[in-house]
């Protein structure tokens, strides 16, 4: 029986790939490759392995011949899905692979903002150890206003009350509502308005482009924190760059931005912001089980 052939076109740890069974699977590692040379080169191959840096578009799938293309994100953006889909093409993607590093990131930059870590590092390296002049808080008592109820979602909820905070959740999905009959559902507006720290956690959909817009930022609390670790998209960032500017927002957390990886250089002004480098769902952990789930996915797509 003919070997199905897999592509992977960018660089992945490849040590996952002895889940694969070697008798049945064929795979070429070619991190980097362009797109036009995985057409040229590797059109009769059955499947191709990306990461979420790597963009599909209708042009790509239109001359390509893959029964399957896994992503190693849960965010499958990146992808033409519709046109995939029109060509039949299977995407696959992770659900949970990397849901426990995103959520603790998203924590992690909470936590950073209210205890001022960065900034007392500075100091401490400054040789200014007794200058103690400047503003911490404890997430402890808290209103956390969590947008977007799914899988990262609850678990940043359920570390946050861990620390004591108030969790404020809006959710638009009926059912997610009536799976979690205990948690505090709230309007957005009610959220906004309320809450103290405000994290995104919506998928980028084309409903949700610019979905935090100018009029939802009118809405926080004055002071309050906002945090983003889904996707830059969702939010409007000259909104948030001169809210920032004016401290009606005190601070922020990104770690994704509209035009990765030449991202808003009025953000590299800013103090009161915290920037990390889309990495919220990339721990060595989080990419394991990332590759594990894609390659039984794909274990499983190919033998229907």
């Amino acid at each position: 029986m003919e070997k199905i052939k897999i592509l992977i076109a960018d660089k992945i740890d490849l040590s996952a790939f002895s889940f694969l069974n070697k008798k049945k699977y064929s795979i070429t590692y070619e991190p980097g490759i362009e797109n036009d040379e995985i057409i040229s080169r590797y059109n009769n191959y059955e499947c191709l392995i990306i990461r979420s840096i790597r963009k599909i578009n209708k042009d790509f799938l239109s001359k390509c011949n893959f029964k399957a293309i896994a992503t190693c994100s849960k965010g499958i953006d990146n992808i033409d899905t519709k046109f995939a889909s029109k060509r039949k093409i299977e995407i696959i993607n992770s659900e949970d692979g990397n849901t426990h590093s995103a959520a603790e990131h998203t924590v992690a930059l909470i936590l950073n903002i209210l205890k001022k870590i960065n900034y007392s590092d500075t100091l401490v390296r400054k040789n200014r150890f007794t200058d103690y002049n400047f503003e911490r808080n404890e997430f402890f008592g808290k209103k956390l206003g969590i947008i977007g109820y799914g899988k990262v979602g609850t678990k940043v909820a359920k570390i946050s009350e861990a620390f004591g905070a108030e969790i404020i959740v809006y959710e638009i999905d009926p059912e997610v509502r009536k799976k979690y009959k205990n948690v505090n559902f709230k309007s957005l507006a009610y959220l906004l308005r309320q809450s103290d720290i405000v994290s995104l956690h919506i998928p980028l959909e084309k409903r949700n482009l610019n979905f935090f817009s100018k009029e939802k930022f009118s809405l926080m609390k004055q002071k309050a924190l906002f945090i983003n670790t889904s996707r830059g998209s969702v939010a409007d960032e000259k909104t948030l760059i001169s809210l920032l500017q004016s401290r009606y927002i005190s601070f922020a957390g990104l770690d994704v931005f509209i035009n990765e990886p030449k991202i808003n250089n009025n953000f590299l002004t800013l103090k009161n912001v915290i920037l990390t480098n889309h990495i919220a769902g990339k721990t060595e952990e989080g990419i394991s089980r990332i590759l594990t789930e894609i390659l039984t996915k794909i274990n499983i797509f190919f033998n229907k």
